[in-house]
């Protein structure tokens, strides 16, 4: 079997609208109707399918869609040593000790989405990165707790970004060769991007990394081999960071913001002509952004067009790249 690798023409950002019999199911373990086995029963079958339906389309890079994450990123924070929810509210991060890893629910996560790819496809684990960690640490209600554990900035970058790098190192030897970073929080900071650098040192060399991020955190990110940008984001500088990946040997996903229609597909294909006089052609990727559903549709016609815009990525990627 050939051993597949990324960067790839067509990559996914990540997150795929839960299927609906997934999002009755999680109703119902939080009504207590079913129990954490029945809905786990749940989420691997709809992983699966997801998985089927990414091969089937023609995909080489698969995620399990977020399928397993009801508060991304704050699920994730929580399962850190150190972390766990703020009370009864969810919407919030409570720091109870100093942060460490140990395990992490991420790690089976991983194994399973893994074991249903077979060889033909790369399974993609997508993980909050780092800076987006510190950014719930600083917010005003969870600053008490981290002066009280943490009177020391210094001290707290070096635990998350230990705590990270043994994650890293265990998602590796459990076979994990693609890893992306998100963090689109729109303001960056030094310290930020710091803490970022110091969890991604020394990675393994065979390890793939991907960081999604605005241009102030993609072009100051060390040892990334792909930056994904929301291109068409107003918020985000193109051509300063498009100059900076110039000068890198690492690839550039160009990830269009929202879900085009068949009509705007021409639109697409000047927006990557605005790209090529600064990287050539095959340094360029075409990621699938992460699904939304937009304040005037209804759900049913966002999973349609979710499916719709993957359809449309291989016909411009066909175009783009008719020899590969």
């Amino acid at each position: 079997m050939e051993y597949i690798r990324p960067p790839f023409r067509i990559d996914v950002a990540g997150t795929f609208l839960l299927p609906q019999e997934l999002r009755n199911a999680q109703m119902q373990y939080r009504n207590e109707q079913i129990s954490m086995v029945t809905l786990r029963a749940i989420e691997d079958a709809e992983i699966r399918n997801l998985v089927d339906k990414l091969k089937t389309i023609g995909l080489k890079v698969v995620t399990d869609g977020r399928f397993r994450n009801v508060f991304w990123p704050l699920d994730f924070m929580w399962n850190l040593e150190g972390i766990q929810a703020h009370d009864e509210r969810k919407n919030s991060i409570k720091l109870i000790g100093r942060i460490d890893f140990h395990h992490h629910p991420v790690l089976d996560d991983f194994m399973y989405l893994t074991g249903v790819t077979g060889g033909d496809v790369i399974a993609k684990q997508v993980l909050p990165a780092p800076s987006l960690l510190l950014s719930e640490l600083l917010k005003e209600d969870a600053r008490d707790q981290l002066l009280t554990i943490y009177p020391n900035e210094e001290d707290l970058l070096a635990d998350i970004a230990c705590a990270y790098q043994k994650l890293i190192q265990e998602l590796y030897e459990s076979g994990c060769r693609y890893l992306q970073f998100d963090d689109t929080t729109r303001v960056v900071t030094s310290t930020a991007v710091r803490v970022n650098n110091m969890a991604l040192k020394e990675h393994p060399e065979d390890l793939f990394i991907a960081f999604h991020a605005p241009t102030e955190m993609l072009s100051s990110v060390e040892g990334v081999n792909s930056f994904l940008l929301d291109y068409d984001d107003e918020s985000c500088g193109k051509t300063s960071l498009l100059w900076f990946i110039r000068e890198q040997k690492a690839t550039f996903g160009f990830i269009p913001s929202h879900y085009p229609l068949p009509s705007e597909l021409d639109e697409i294909y000047e927006a990557i002509d605005e790209v090529t006089p600064y990287i050539s052609l095959d340094r360029l990727s075409l990621c699938v952004p992460n699904a939304q559903v937009l304040p005037y549709e209804d759900y049913d016609t966002a999973l349609k067009k979710q499916w719709k815009t993957l359809d449309m990525a291989m016909v411009a990627a066909k175009n783009l790249w008719p020899d590969k």
